[in-house]
């Protein structure tokens, strides 16, 4: 049995910035390249993505809990 795994692209929002969103793409190709070469990101930009990922997930809750908010009467 194969899974399919539908993602939908975030649109910017007031948890997450176009411009984080931007970054995060960024660096994520970066990583993926350095990953491809058996190499791995320098430092500041492992720290950088990581930070990113995780405002992400957190602006993900946060988005979810508003929408809940919205739904509950």
């Amino acid at each position: 049995m194969t899974k399919t795994m539908i993602l939908q692209r975030i649109q910017p929002d007031s948890f997450f910035s176009a411009e984080q969103q931007q970054k995060l793409m960024q660096l994520m190709a970066e990583w993926r390249r350095e990953r491809d070469q058996g190499q791995s990101l320098p430092a500041q930009a492992q720290h950088d993505l990581e930070a990113l990922v995780k405002a992400e997930l957190l602006s993900s809750a946060a988005r979810t809990a508003a929408i809940l908010d919205d739904l509950t009467p």
